[in-house]
């Protein structure tokens, strides 16, 4: 309610402007009658704006308000409204290209972490293949100390069945001696082209995965060089000192456009002041 009152207030205020001043700002601790193009730049100047407003406006008194008004002449309201124009045209693309940069500097961050973390794995694959290696090693190690030891069996068990027939050297026993060796050596052949066929394919998985990161690492690099790219294109405004301050503080800073026409439009208020001086004369 009490909000509403004094939004009320101020715009009766400002609606008993004269010479086109349609808006009220604080000026010298008290409300002031001031045209669009000066409330703009009080907005983006503060004191500064204010400083401007009171040396190139004229300072006279309102007769129904009692506020000061500080309407410019023509020429100065055309400058000041066009160098407004161009301070929201310039905050706008220095926003713009900001956020660009930002988005750029972000996305090289993550790319990065992403290369460290494919470098990472691509450094661990000679060691996985090795574990794999091992494992496999053991496995055939395994199965080949079993089929001695069931071998070993078999030739004791046949040593002994002919110890207790007298047929130690019998054609019998013998025969039975030399298929149980062929079948040893039959199954180790086997083991041995088994584990020959699991190195084959742990050495491709180890290929095909070596690829594939190093494939993702290229696309990773690309990717970055462009987001670097990008954070790094020139914008308007991109190398004001103090940007952490405030996008207000845009057009004050020295080595933007915008800039430059602020100070050259400044370093003609006295002749705005002359005309002033014409204006309420």
């Amino acid at each position: 309610m009490v909000n509403t009152i004094a939004n009320n207030h101020l715009s009766e205020l400002a609606n008993k402007g004269r010479y086109g001043d349609t808006e009220v700002r604080i000026i010298d601790n008290d409300y002031a009658h001031v045209n669009k193009a000066e409330s703009i730049v009080i907005d983006e100047y503060g004191d500064k704006g204010i400083n401007w407003v009171k040396n190139a406006g004229a300072g006279t008194i309102n007769p129904e308000t009692g506020k000061k008004e500080y309407p410019l002449p023509y020429m100065a309201i055309m400058a000041g409204a066009a160098i407004g124009g161009l301070i929201n045209q310039g905050i706008g693309m220095y926003r713009s290209g900001k956020q660009q940069e930002l988005s750029g500097q972000s996305q090289v961050e993550m790319l990065g972490q992403t290369e460290d973390e494919l470098q990472k794995l691509i450094g661990n694959l000679p060691a996985l293949r090795e574990a794999q290696e091992e494992v496999a090693l053991g496995g055939f190690e395994m199965q080949t100390e079993r089929m001695g030891e069931g071998f070993t069996k078999s030739m004791d068990m046949l040593q002994t069945q002919a110890g207790g027939t007298d047929l130690v050297t019998s054609a019998g026993i013998q025969k039975k001696e030399l298929e149980a060796l062929d079948t040893m050596e039959t199954a180790f052949e086997g083991q041995e082209i088994g584990l020959r066929k699991t190195y084959a394919d742990i050495g491709a998985d180890y290929e095909r995965q070596l690829s594939e990161y190093q494939n993702k690492l290229k696309q990773v690099g690309l990717q970055k060089d462009l987001a670097q790219e990008q954070s790094e294109q020139w914008y308007l405004g991109k190398n004001i000192g103090n940007i952490g301050r405030g996008i207000s503080n845009f057009g004050l800073q020295a080595g933007s456009t915008i800039g430059n026409l602020s100070r050259q439009f400044q370093s003609e208020l006295p002749t705005y002041s002359s005309v002033r001086n014409e204006f309420i004369g």
